[in-house]
Formats: structure tokens, C-alpha cells, sequence
């Protein structure tokens, strides 16, 4: 599991992460996103192949430490990345001339972008700096990946899941660090479930880390140091029961099946797999007993799954009369009826046809036919781990707002590229071997 290119490490990602981890908590990510957000820049320029930008993109979308402002009142240094990632992207593709319309699954994403702009077309919402940012947000996220798409080289998949796994370890930490806070009574915020980190509430920070617990599980089943990821991984497992998000939580108990079964499946010493799984419980568990008040406030806040909704079948009840009265093109983003602005329907599938009706639920099918077609082609173990990380992800989306979330969208994409760009490898290798 050793690299020979610093770049393409783990130590070097871990220091990006540090550096992450810092501005985060000092409250500095006005210093940290203009320093990441310019070397993105300056990486797009000076490389043809953007890879090395992935890490320092990834890491912004965790470094906000609060988010105390709505829409109108957006700090001037968040408008700072976009505006390098458009300007970088721009610039790359007139020096490397790079295409950004290509890529298996453009498509689907372009279809549902022009039917979003439609839909407020049709549904005559006043055009307000709102739907403005929405429409902008969705158009930018159709360029960012067709950038990619065409833009990485090579087979990079280990290269993404050292990342991820290395961003798990990040957002568990930033957890832990939110309930060491002196100034948070732990006790009350489990009861109250006050999770915040700025960057994304309790069932947002359940997102990522499910998603990147997968990536850790990689470690796990192909590295000689069983025990030392499986520690990692229980940690972010309990960072997990942290957040207090039932549908993550849930979520993560049905991905576990597929992960338990990625580890042993096709492996030799299984026992010695096993026992390290049962040492690596038994340690990380020695530690949760000193701290198990914590865990039982958190089992009694969960009411062991119980059946309380949380209002969401009536949102989802909503979500269906609004997609019926309006089936072609959907109501529109704008159609929940609330006073604070954008509001989501906690389901994927529902939240697209309630916003861009039929149309919009034929993009998502697209999507979802492309998405199988890159990943099972040339099947292998990275593609299957970065494959079970967005099923994770999106069987808490069933219950939770994640699609059209602008941090899932932009770490979908480009887990999308890359695994792209590795079966453009296979293909080239097929077409070698023919030849």
C-alpha cells in the first residue's frame, strides 16, 4: 500500500487535512479558503491533469465552522472559490483545450440542469438572488463535472479512497472536538441533539461519514495492519452514533451488510481477519465503557429506532400533492411552503419529482442507468468500496435531503470522473491486448 510520489500519499493528505482541521477550529476559513481555493487555481494552470486539486477541493467542503447567515448575507470570501473554480477551469481548458460536454454521465445531470431552469421558468418565481444562486449552483455543478471527466488522467482510485479515508478521519475528529468544546455540556447536547460543525448539522456529518467509513474498510481488508484501520474505523463509527442521526445510523447498519461481506469475500486468512475485527472491537469498546453515560443517553435519544417520523410523512405527503399538480415539470425548487427559504422533502426520488416532475425524475433514471454502467465495467475491489459508499449515502437519501446537496454532488462527480477515467484505462488496455 506504499507510494513511491509524496503527492499521492498519505502523509501528504493528512497534512492538508491538519491544515483543514486548524482553520476549522480557529474560526479561520476566511484564510483557509482563499489559500485553498488559489492553489486549486494555480494547480489548474500549471497541470494537465487536475488531480492534485481534488484534495484541497474536498477539504473546503469541510473547513466553514459556522453558518450563521442566510443567502443574502454569504461572506464575500465564499464567493472567492466558485469564482476561482470557474476562472481555473476556464483557463485549463483554453491552454490543455480540454472539452467539459463529454462524459457517460453528462447526460442525465444536463437534462435535469436544463429541466431545474425550466421548471423556475415556468413556475414564475420572482427572480430573486435565491433563484439565482440555485440556478448558478446547478449550472456550475454540470461544468465541474464534465471538467473533471476530461480533465484527470490515468486510474486514480486508490489515489480517491486514500483521501476519503483520510476525510473520515477528519469530519470523526471535528466531531469529537465539537463535544470537547469546554463550552458544550455533552449530556445536553445528546439529549438535544445540537450536533452543528458549521459545514453541516447532525444528518449531514452522518452523510460523509458513512461515505467514507467505506473508503477505511478498503484499509482495512488490504492492509497488512489490520488492527490500526479497524481502530479508525470503530472511531468513526462511534463519531457516528454521535451525530444522533437515526437515518444514518439506520443507513449505516444495512451498508454494513455490503461492507462485511466486501471484507471477506475473495480474502484468504479470513480468521486473521476476523480476530483482528474482534480485538479491534474489544479495545475501542474498553474505551466506550469509560465514557458509556454518553452511550446511553445517545440509545435513549435514538428510542431505539422507534417510530417516531420526525413530521416527514407529512412533508412527504406534501411532496407527492405538489408533484401531482404539477407532473410535467414539477413545482419548481421554491415549492415547499415555508418562511426561511429553500426547504428539501427528505427523499431523494420525491424531492426530484415534486421539483421537476416527470422530466426531472427521467434525469435521475438516467443518471442512475449511467452510474451502474461505469462502475460495473471492468468490476473491481476500488470501484466496488467507492460504489458501496454512494449506496450508503443514498439509502440514508430515502429519508434524509442528500441529492442536490451541493457538497454530496460535487464528491459524487468526481468520484464519478474518476472512476471514468479508469475504465478509459481498461478500455486501452483491452484494445492493446486485441492488437
Amino acid at each position: 500500500m506504499t507510494d513511491k510520489n509524496f503527492f499521492r500519499s498519505l502523509p501528504y493528505f493528512i497534512i492538508i487535512s491538519i491544515g483543514t482541521l486548524a482553520f476549522w477550529y480557529f474560526g479561520r476559513e476566511d484564510i483557509g479558503m482563499i489559500a485553498y481555493a488559489s492553489i486549486i487555481f494555480i494547480l489548474m494552470l500549471a497541470l494537465r491533469n487536475t488531480l492534485h486539486t481534488i484534495p484541497f477541493l474536498f477539504n473546503l467542503l469541510f473547513m466553514i465552522s459556522q453558518t450563521e447567515w442566510d443567502m443574502t448575507q454569504i461572506p464575500l470570501y465564499l464567493y472567492y472559490l466558485p469564482m476561482a473554480l470557474v476562472l481555473g477551469m476556464i483557463a485549463h481548458s483554453l491552454i490543455y483545450k480540454t472539452s467539459i460536454f463529454k462524459g457517460k454521465f453528462f447526460l442525465g445531470i444536463a437534462w435535469l440542469a436544463v429541466v431545474a431552469i425550466i421548471s423556475t421558468a415556468i413556475n414564475d418565481f420572482a427572480f430573486d438572488l435565491n433563484v439565482l444562486i440555485i440556478l448558478v449552483v446547478v449550472i456550475f455543478l454540470v461544468i465541474l463535472y464534465g471538467f473533471y471527466a476530461n480533465s484527470l488522467e490515468c486510474d486514480n482510485s486508490l489515489y480517491l479512497i486514500k483521501l476519503m479515508v483520510v476525510l473520515g478521519s477528519l469530519i470523526a475528529t471535528q466531531v469529537g472536538l465539537f463535544y470537547l468544546n469546554p463550552e458544550v455540556d455533552i449530556q445536553y447536547a445528546l439529549e438535544h441533539k445540537t450536533l452543528n460543525l458549521g459545514w453541516g448539522i447532525s444528518n449531514f456529518v452522518a452523510t460523509y461519514l458513512i461515505m467514507f467509513i467505506s473508503a477505511t474498510v478498503y484499509f482495512v481488508k488490504k492492509n497488512k495492519l489490520h488492527i490500526v484501520w479497524i481502530v479508525i474505523m470503530l472511531f468513526e463509527v462511534g463519531m457516528l452514533l454521535f451525530t444522533l442521526s437515526r437515518a444514518g445510523i439506520i443507513a449505516f447498519i444495512l451498508t454494513s451488510v455490503l461492507l462485511v461481506i466486501y471484507m471477506f469475500v475473495g480474502y484468504e486468512k479470513k480468521w486473521n481477519l476476523f480476530l483482528n475485527l474482534v480485538i479491534g472491537t474489544i479495545l475501542v469498546s474498553a474505551v466506550a465503557y469509560l465514557f458509556r453515560d454518553y452511550f446511553i443517553t445517545i440509545w435513549d435519544r435514538l428510542e431505539l429506532f422507534g417510530l417516531d417520523d420526525n413530521g416527514r410523512i407529512d412533508i412527504w405527503i406534501d411532496g407527492w400533492t405538489k408533484f401531482k399538480e404539477n407532473l410535467i415539470y414539477g413545482a419548481g425548487v421554491f415549492t415547499r411552503e415555508v418562511d426561511d427559504g429553500l426547504r428539501m422533502y427528505h427523499n431523494t426520488v420525491l424531492n426530484i419529482l415534486a421539483w421537476f416532475g416527470i422530466l426531472g425524475g427521467i434525469a435521475l433514471l438516467i443518471q442512475f442507468y449511467s452510474l451502474l454502467r461505469i462502475f460495473f465495467y471492468k468490476f473491481n475491489s476500488q470501484k466496488a468500496i467507492l460504489l458501496i459508499a454512494l449506496i450508503g449515502v443514498n439509502l440514508q437519501g430515502m429519508v434524509d435531503n442528500i441529492y442536490m446537496m451541493p457538497q454530496y454532488m460535487i464528491i459524487m462527480f468526481v468520484m464519478v470522473a474518476v472512476v471514468e477515467n479508469a475504465n478509459k484505462i481498461d478500455r486501452l488496455r483491452s484494445e492493446l491486448q486485441v492488437k
